[in-house]
């Protein structure tokens, strides 16, 4: 019977390193040991028991080197096992402890000059059992919403309206009926070219504006029951028909354009 590794020898960190990957290891098939009868099972599904392996592929399906995974352990606080992925965005660490793991996977990207972090889309985002093994595997998406439920692989592009409405000084006007015009101004994050977006706002607990936008460098217009509205960053002096914007980190990888808008 294989001996499980003692809890203490889990706190490594494997942060940069690039990890080849190795041939399925052979289960232990003696009878009467449940555990062996997963291991066998996990082996005819692709699982090697006590290990966590898989691959990151971008949208395309090329391999995306450099990402890295980390497997947490909920048993112990800060006891991670942190891998990174190689060329051909395959990873392979070690997991057979007496704990349960859950996956993540992310990356740093730069782009026009700014380095943004991209957390990944796991294909399966259940835990599991160290000595069991898993195989996990993550994409990178522009858009979506996560696996966790909390927010989306996007950003945002929020805003705050001035209700004046200059015909009508009783008036007051209303965010859902802004819409916002965003042509990109270079590639998106991932190299590949983006597409106009016009859409109407919707309110978020953040405020209103548009969400799950590819992060990319974009000009941006609005328009108010088609009427232009006039346009500037959060914050600064002057106003235009237009301007161009980047999105700036809110939290880890929560990115968004703050603007303000008049007519």
């Amino acid at each position: 019977m294989r001996r499980l590794v003692p809890v203490g020898a889990l706190l490594v960190c494997l942060s940069g390193c690039v990890i080849t990957p190795m041939a399925p290891m052979t289960a232990d098939t003696r009878a009467g040991e449940p555990a062996e009868t997963a291991r066998e099972e996990g082996d005819r599904m692709g699982v090697e028991p006590g290990v966590l392996k898989g691959r990151v592929v971008g949208a395309d399906g090329r391999p995306v080197q450099g990402a890295k995974v980390v497997a947490d352990n909920q048993l112990l606080y800060n006891s991670n096992l942190i891998v990174s992925t190689d060329a051909d965005g395959r990873y392979r660490v070690e997991t057979d402890i007496a704990a349960t793991f859950h996956v993540t996977a992310s990356m740093t990207v730069e782009h026009n000059g700014t380095s943004y972090q991209v957390d990944l889309s796991p294909d399966d985002d259940s835990s599991f059992a160290g000595p069991t093994g898993a195989i996990r595997d993550f994409t990178w998406k522009l858009t979506g919403e996560k696996a966790d439920g909390l927010g989306h692989y996007g950003g945002s592009v929020l805003f705050h309206l001035d209700m004046t409405d200059p015909r009508n000084p009783e008036a007051f006007l209303e965010d859902e009926k802004v819409e916002l015009t965003l042509t990109p101004e270079s590639t998106l994050l991932d190299g590949s070219q983006g597409q106009v977006i016009t859409r109407r706002a919707v309110r978020t607990p953040d405020g209103s504006g548009l969400v799950d936008v590819p992060i990319a460098r974009y000009r941006v217009s609005a328009s108010y029951e088609g009427r232009p509205l006039q346009v500037r960053l959060r914050g600064q002096d002057a106003y235009a028909p237009e301007i161009v914007a980047d999105f700036s980190q809110y939290i880890s990888s929560v990115y968004w354009i703050q603007l303000e808008l008049k007519l």
